[in-house]
């Protein structure tokens, strides 16, 4: 076993349990559009496992995922802006939060940690929306993503982001004061 690659361990597996309950379900009802962006999610949790993200930071991530997940689930509407804009946002927000957390222990200063964390956020987004435009192509989902409703979503993503960014750097800062 290497020392220095961190061990994802339990909170890593529950973190994709969380995901994987309503991804099964998704696929149980045939729904694609909702399988498409369970298995990115999954992805996500997966890659942030492979490039050493700690298990306990993603847990919340996780729960969060499954959380929206569920939102989009009880709202048949999925494609409406505002359980859209909403799922963006927190999925944004999940996502700066962990990286202020990866990222703060190997970047020192907190300027370059909140521009890298905000870069991957915006990164993330654009690939979540390439990832839902393929999806749609690949296996003739409703995810319909068009320029503008791409736009509000990398914009929602994005703004979720900062919000995840600022309360992580908020609490460390908390943190150190006490």
């Amino acid at each position: 076993m290497n020392p220095s690659r961190p061990r994802l361990g339990p909170a890593f597996a529950i973190a994709l349990a969380l995901v994987a309950l309503p991804a099964v379900s998704f696929v149980h009802e045939r729904n694609g559009s909702a399988t498409i962006m369970s298995a990115m999610c999954l992805a996500g949790l997966i890659a942030a496992g492979i490039v050493g993200v700690p298990g306990k930071a993603l847990l919340p991530v996780g729960f969060g995922f499954m959380l929206v997940l569920l939102m989009i689930w009880a709202d048949p509407s999925a494609t409406s802006w505002k359980t859209s804009a909403v799922a963006h946002a927190v999925g944004g927000s999940l996502v700066g939060w962990t990286l202020v957390h990866a990222l703060r222990r190997r970047i020192g200063d907190w300027f370059y940690v909140a521009v890298a964390a905000l870069t991957v956020v915006i990164v993330l987004t654009v690939l979540w929306e390439l990832g839902e435009y393929v999806g749609d192509r690949l296996f003739d989902t409703a995810l319909e993503p068009g320029w503008r409703d791409s736009a509000k979503d990398i914009f929602f993503g994005t703004a979720g982001g900062i919000v995840g960014i600022g309360l992580a750097g908020l609490a460390m800062s908390l943190r150190r004061a006490d």
